[in-house]
């Protein structure tokens, strides 16, 4: 059985597989690419549209975590993200 994990934009419930996974460490976000991290992370889908809507809800900041990480250093990796997604 494969384990299901939310979209924190979207509530879509997905495969870990399926979903990029951010980790805070040290208040540091970080994409934990093999989702082998022992850390608390968020899950977010593999399309630019959730990730957008991320970045501006950071940007307005009108999202809140349950972990302790540091916003511009996520809105870091979700350029990133975008960048490579693009590739």
């Amino acid at each position: 059985m494969k384990l299901k994990r939310c979209c924190v934009i979207c509530r879509t419930k997905d495969d870990k597989s399926n979903l990029f996974r951010i980790v805070s460490n040290d208040t540091v976000a970080l994409l934990d690419e093999k989702q082998n991290i022992n850390s608390r992370g968020i899950y977010i889908c593999k399309n630019t549209k959730c990730i957008n809507n991320l970045i501006k809800a950071i940007s307005k900041n009108k999202f809140n975590f349950k972990i302790d990480i540091n916003k511009d250093s996520l809105k870091n990796v979700l350029e990133l993200l975008i960048i490579r997604m693009g590739e």
